[in-house]
C-alpha cells in the first residue's frame, strides 16, 4: 500500500463506532426500532456485531502497518536502504510490468477456460438452461477480465516514479513508497533471494492466511550494482530470522 495506513485505521474505527452506536441504540430504544423496522432490526443487529468485530480487527492491522512504516522511514529495524537511479528504475519498471502482465494473462486464460468448460458442460447436459448458463459464464468472464485490467492498473500506479527508494527491514519493506509487511498477525516471511542478473533483483516473498489458505505475495526490488552488498546482507539477515522462527514453530 502507498497511502498512510493510519487513514485505513481511522476508517475502520469509524465503522466500528457506527456499529457500536447501533448496538447501544438497539438496547435503549428496542421497542421503537422494532415498530419501525420489524424483524429486519435483528438482521441489522447481527450485521452490526460483525462490523464491530471486523472494524476493530482491521484497525489493529492497519495500526501495525503504520508502526512498521514509521519504523522503516525513521531507520528503526532497517537492514538496508538504497536509491535507484531514474534510468535503472525505468528499466526495472518495464520488466516488472511485463512479467506481471504475463502472469495475470496466463491466470486469466486458465480461469476463463475453466468457466467456459464448466458452464458449457452444464449447457450441453441440459439445453433448457443453456441460455442462462452461457449468460452466467459471460458475466463471470467479464468480471475476471475487469479484475485483470484493474490489477494491471494498480501495478502500474505502484511503479510510477516517486521516491525510487528501497528500504528493507526486519518486519517489512518499502519500494517506491509502497509498503509491504510480513510481521502482522497471520502473515509471515517465506523466502528471500538475490538474483544477480544483470540487472540484479532482490526477490522477497511473504504470505498471509486468507479464507482458502495461504496467499503469497512476491516483491521484486531493483538492486543497483553499488547496492549488491546491501542486498546480500538482507538475504543473510532475513534468512537467519526466518530460520529461527521456523525452528521455534517446530519446537
Amino acid at each position: 500500500m502507498r497511502s498512510n495506513p493510519l487513514i485505513g485505521a481511522a476508517v475502520s474505527l469509524a465503522i466500528a463506532a457506527a456499529a457500536a452506536m447501533w448496538l447501544v441504540l438497539q438496547w435503549v430504544a428496542r421497542d421503537g426500532l422494532f415498530d419501525v423496522l420489524g424483524y429486519a432490526m435483528h438482521a441489522m443487529t447481527l450485521l452490526a456485531v460483525f462490523a464491530l468485530i471486523a472494524g476493530l480487527a482491521v484497525a489493529l492491522l492497519f495500526r501495525r502497518f503504520a508502526r512498521v512504516r514509521a519504523d522503516l522511514l525513521a531507520g528503526r529495524n532497517v537492514i538496508a536502504r538504497w536509491s535507484v537511479g531514474a534510468a535503472e528504475f525505468e528499466v526495472f519498471t518495464a520488466r516488472a510490468i511485463a512479467a506481471d502482465r504475463a502472469d495475470k494473462r496466463g491466470a486469466l486464460a486458465l480461469v476463463v477456460g475453466l468457466v467456459i468448460l464448466i458452464f458449457g458442460a452444464f449447457a450441453l447436459f441440459d439445453p433448457e438452461v443453456a441460455p442462462a448458463m452461457l449468460g452466467m459464464a459471460g458475466v463471470v468472464a467479464l468480471l475476471m477480465a475487469g479484475a485483470y485490467l484493474l490489477g494491471g492498473r494498480v501495478m502500474r500506479r505502484q511503479l510510477e516514479p516517486a521516491s525510487r527508494e528501497v528500504i528493507v527491514g526486519t518486519d517489512g519493506l518499502m519500494l517506491n513508497g509502497v509498503l509491504h509487511v510480513w510481521s502482522a498477525i497471520l502473515t509471515w516471511l517465506t523466502d528471500v533471494d538475490l538474483e544477480t542478473g544483470p540487472p540484479a533483483v532482490l526477490v522477497v516473498t511473504y504470505a498471509y492466511l486468507a479464507r482458502f489458505g495461504p496467499q503469497y505475495v512476491t516483491v521484486a526490488l531493483p538492486v543497483p550494482e553499488a547496492a549488491v552488498p546491501l542486498a546480500r546482507q538482507v538475504v543473510e539477515q532475513l534468512g537467519q530470522r526466518r530460520a529461527r522462527r521456523s525452528s521455534g514453530v517446530r519446537s
